[in-house]
């Protein structure tokens, strides 16, 4: 990306793991034909909202489309054959430039750097959507397409999303957008009816392998597996859980869980200690929330489907499904509350994750005694 912006960029998992920079895209030959057909035609709509979970190679499909769209004729038509695999040439001069955000004709939208704070804006403003008047206004530098991407249209707040209406309902001649979105439910109606949707789904277990290991091709399979199952078979989510340290600390919340109904209260204040911490314990705290979501969802599924990250896992859920699914119900439920408030009024840490562990306990005893 270009130089001005800090690295990681706000949708980037580690500085060399960004969409823009991927060659390859693995699956959804579905929707890369439906963008093929639609670009080989005299219509080819001027709005395009791919959806579906996070971390499944949406940006990437968004890029790469963005590339074909930005070559023209001369790309050779969109995506140039119908491989399994999509691969892109990192030498080429349009993915370098599209890759460093540098292409004349195209414009990225996403979270803005706040200067004064030192950290990215938690959403698109109106402000960032409002830099696209310029760019949309002025005459295009190359005889090819314009491209709009916004990656992702979820963090648009309300105001920039009503100031996008207008360029959706009144696009310039070639210009096409490409919108990037995880929750369409959250997404203005107007804006919806505006776009031409794609879902994508998720993708196969030898698939999301696949892009593991082209990814981080030093990871054995084992963890590369386990990461996926912690992150619900969705690559992207696996690779950022790994470069932010999430298989250790998978390990250490298993550790103090599975000694449950008598939590290790040392063990439980070391998390707590960890959270708490400036800078990292933001993160840290964010990642051991997204991993207690996540086991608590495969822990009410357990009795329909084994969907355990670990044989320890497994074992430990085996024990706390014995009596019943309600207080495990009520504990992911308090999960989320208190989570949500966390962010939104700048609760303690620290005293929020010992009480959903203190929540945790209790619930563990009322599954071993019943």
């Amino acid at each position: 990306m270009s130089d001005d912006i800090p690295r990681p960029a706000p949708d980037e998992i580690a500085e060399d793991l960004h969409p823009a920079l991927s060659t390859r895209l693995h699956g959804h030959a579905e929707a890369r034909d439906t963008l093929a057909e639609a670009a080989a035609g005299s219509g080819l709509h001027h709005a395009w909202l791919l959806t579906g979970s996070a971390g499944i190679g949406k940006a990437t499909l968004a890029y790469h489309f963005a590339r074909s769209l930005l070559a023209g004729e001369a790309g050779g038509g969109l995506f140039g054959d119908s491989a399994p695999t999509l691969h892109a040439d990192a030498e080429d001069p349009l993915f370098q430039q599209v890759a460093g955000g540098s292409h004349p004709n195209l414009t990225i939208l996403r979270r803005a750097w706040n200067r004064e704070g030192k950290r990215y804006y938690t959403e698109i403003r109106v402000d960032d959507v409002r830099r696209l008047t310029a760019f949309l206004g002025q005459r295009a530098n190359l005889p090819t397409r314009r491209v709009v991407l916004i990656d992702a249209a979820d963090d648009m707040n309300r105001n920039a999303a009503n100031a996008l209406l207008k360029p959706l309902e009144e696009p310039p001649a070639n210009t096409v957008f490409i919108l990037v979105c995880h929750s369409p439910g959250s997404l203005l109606p107007t804006i919806r009816s505006r776009c031409r949707r794609l879902s994508l789904s998720g993708l196969t277990g030898a698939q999301a392998l696949a892009v593991m290991e082209a990814a981080r091709p030093d990871l054995d399979q084992a963890t590369s597996r386990l990461l996926l199952q912690l992150s619900d078979g969705s690559p992207g989510q696996a690779l950022r859980l790994e470069v932010a340290g999430g298989e250790a600390l998978y390990k250490q919340l298993l550790a103090v869980l599975t000694a449950a109904p008598a939590m290790d209260r040392a063990a439980a204040q070391k998390l707590g200690d960890m959270v708490s911490k400036a800078g990292a314990g933001e993160i840290a705290f964010a990642l051991l929330m997204d991993l207690l979501d996540g086991f608590l969802k495969r822990l009410v599924q357990a009795p329909f489907n084994d969907l355990s990250a670990s044989q320890p896992e497994r074992e430990l859920m085996q024990r706390l499904t014995r009596g019943g699914l309600d207080q495990w119900f009520e504990v992911w439920d308090k999960l989320a509350r208190l989570r949500e408030r966390t962010g939104a009024v700048n609760l303690n840490r620290k005293a929020v994750t010992l009480s959903i562990l203190s929540d945790f306990e209790e619930a563990a005893r009322i599954s071993v005694a019943g």
